[in-house]
């Protein structure tokens, strides 16, 4: 059951005050939302996302500036980085497609304190952080890509909407965005919201991984569509008019 006296309701800066005021008579809910944040991420995202996730990197430079200062081994800055500081943007990562100047903005305090052990050292970077980025067994040291992880998080929201179409968000965004199909032909429509703009940037990545279940065979498209399994393709090489 919905607690109204919890409950708060956010309006978009093209509702007039008597709609405002219509829709809280109808739902019952009294109180406006006009907080910046609701459960860590901004309530309102225009179409730069660099200022509205400013305080993503201003979170992870605070966490690294209170271990400057103590020689920790090259063990435990691994450790720490990994498990807190790529950790903090997890959660936002997973709803929005942040932009490469934040992106930047958290790489630069993290190669900082992994070179220097101060998130504003100025020694020297041996090596480039996409090489960190690489595997160890490939010489990296295994640190996120950033973009890579925030396209990876969500391309995993964009699974959701595939496996769980009764879901009420699936539902929600299935009706406006791409209710005469489904979520792998659905396109960017004019005016979306930032949260649909961000899903769609991992559909790409969902497509490489994606492939399809035959079944009885009846929908699938044996030349177009991705269907096998271990296939650097998904589709057979011999083309079609050669059937």
């Amino acid at each position: 059951m919905v607690n109204r006296d919890k409950s708060a309701v956010f309006f978009s800066q093209n509702c007039s005050d008597e709609m405002k005021v219509e829709v809280r008579e109808t739902l019952n809910i009294d109180q406006e939302a006009l907080a910046e944040k609701y459960l860590g991420l901004p309530t309102a995202v225009g179409r730069s996302t660099t200022e509205a996730f400013e305080y993503i990197s201003t979170r992870i430079r605070k966490a690294i500036g209170t271990w400057s200062g103590r020689e920790a081994s090259w063990a435990g800055r691994e450790v720490l980085l990994k498990s807190v500081a790529q950790a903090i943007p997890t959660y936002s990562m997973s709803c929005f497609l942040l932009s490469k100047t934040t992106y930047k903005k958290m790489r630069s305090p993290i190669a900082n304190y992994w070179w220097g052990s101060s998130v504003d050292s100025k020694r020297m970077h041996w090596l480039k952080w996409d090489r960190l980025t690489y595997p160890k067994p490939l010489g990296g040291m295994g640190f996120r890509d950033m973009r890579n992880f925030n396209l990876a998080m969500l391309g995993k929201q964009g699974w959701r909407l595939l496996t769980k179409p009764d879901s009420l968000c699936a539902r929600v965004l299935k009706g406006r965005y791409y209710h005469d199909g489904n979520f792998l032909t659905s396109t960017r429509k004019k005016h979306a919201s930032q949260t649909w703009r961000s899903i769609l940037a991992g559909h790409d990545v969902l497509m490489k991984g994606l492939i399809r279940r035959i079944g009885s065979g009846a929908s699938t498209h044996i030349w177009r569509d991705r269907w096998l399994p271990d296939h650097f393709r998904g589709q057979p090489i011999t083309p079609e008019d050669g059937q």
